[in-house]
């Protein structure tokens, strides 16, 4: 799930919370390996596509008025309707370890599943021994 706010794909240096081992524990994204599938309905039309994010100018944004390449070469006038972040992220926990990641196993810091997840491992700290150094940031 992405909320309406949050960016299309995540850039390097972006601080996450990152799905490991089934815990979540602080990182931040070293390398991507970017892939944004973008719907689009093409205006005039009532027709869909979906497209890769390098053949569409304008904003990543559900909604926007873009302009995009078809799948015939053309350029065409249309609104997104879906963005799909189906990149690659290679993050870097705290302790130097090094994971590569799907978006959907990555929270934003701020986003309320983050928090969840924050109180979620306050009362289960001792289960999680990867993310123990993070865990008694909490108290």
């Amino acid at each position: 799930f992405q909320a309406a706010d949050e960016p299309a794909y995540l850039t390097v240096g972006t601080d996450v919370s990152a799905k490991y081992r089934g815990a979540f524990c602080e990182a931040k994204i070293k390398t991507v390996k970017r892939m944004v599938k973008v719907k689009v309905t093409l205006k005039g039309e009532s027709t869909s596509q979906v497209v890769q994010d390098d053949q569409v100018k304008g904003p990543l944004r559900v909604g926007s008025t873009v302009e995009v390449k078809t799948s015939e070469g053309l350029s065409s006038e249309a609104v997104i309707s879906k963005l799909t972040d189906a990149s690659l992220y290679t993050v870097v926990f705290d302790d130097g370890d090094e994971k590569t990641l799907r978006r959907s196993s990555l929270c934003l810091k701020g986003e309320r599943h983050f928090n969840e997840v924050r109180i979620w491992r306050a009362f289960h700290f001792k289960f999680i021994i990867r993310c123990f150094t993070v865990e008694m940031s909490f108290f």
